[in-house]
């Protein structure tokens, strides 16, 4: 924030601060420990949700008026892990499967949820976590 302050960057500048009161807004709004401060797995997983919100909002957007949310978007996910490919998907599963025993489908998507948090959507993970049980 202190870099796109010095920068003069207003649109980085702004998008940080919304990334912020994610954050602060989940500290707050948290019932059962109002106030805790979030781990990075937690902080990941803010940001991974305001992504998917902002890709929503992407979707039921006019053509013409895409162009900040694009630009919002694409400095969000500057701040997030990089996503995994296809293979390289599958080669973590197939990995993760290689370390437990367990075969139930959903402990193994909780799991990888949890260890891949930001790096992939649940739906493609579903997919292939289907294709290689199955």
């Amino acid at each position: 924030m202190k870099k796109a302050m010095k920068e003069g960057d207003k649109e980085l500048l702004g998008v940080v601060r919304m990334m912020f009161n994610e954050v602060r807004n989940a500290e707050i709004n948290d019932l059962k420990e109002p106030g805790r401060i979030r781990t990075e797995a937690e902080v990941v997983q803010l940001l991974a949700a305001y992504q998917k919100q902002l890709q929503k909002s992407l979707a039921e957007y006019p053509a013409d008026r895409q162009a900040p949310l694009k630009a919002e978007l694409a400095i969000v996910e500057r701040y997030l892990p990089q996503a995994l490919s296809g293979t390289e998907l599958e080669n973590y599963i197939k990995d993760y499967l290689s370390k437990t025993s367990e075969r139930a489908f959903g402990v193994l998507m909780k799991g990888l949820q949890t260890e891949l948090v930001g790096r992939v959507d649940g739906k493609s993970l579903s997919d292939v976590l289907k294709k290689t049980l199955g």
